[in-house]
């Protein structure tokens, strides 16, 4: 099976009225469950998409990952951390 990457989208997850002040106070825009889903939804089932991978999708649409998500020394930092959170929860069986 392969997936397109999509971008995490906002969805209204009923903050309560504090969390929605803050949101809007931040400029940060929100958007529906269904609007939030849509590219997931879309790139799950597009018959277009099928057998295809390593795409990336924001609002329905192939576009490139931001300069950051394209930044190897940045991706290799997370595997570092990631790969030693792992290690302290895990203990000696991660490898």
């Amino acid at each position: 099976m392969t997936c397109p990457l999509t971008k995490a989208e906002s969805v209204d997850d009923k903050l309560n009225k504090t969390g929605e002040r803050l949101l809007t106070e931040l400029g940060i825009l929100r958007m529906s469950q269904q609007q939030g889903a849509a590219t997931t939804v879309y790139c799950a089932t597009a018959a277009e998409l099928e057998g295809l991978g390593g795409m990336y999708f924001n609002n329905c649409c192939r576009c490139l990952p931001s300069q950051q998500a394209q930044d190897s020394a940045s991706a290799a930092a997370l595997w570092e951390l990631s790969h030693r959170l792992i290690q302290e929860r895990a203990g000696s069986q991660a490898k």
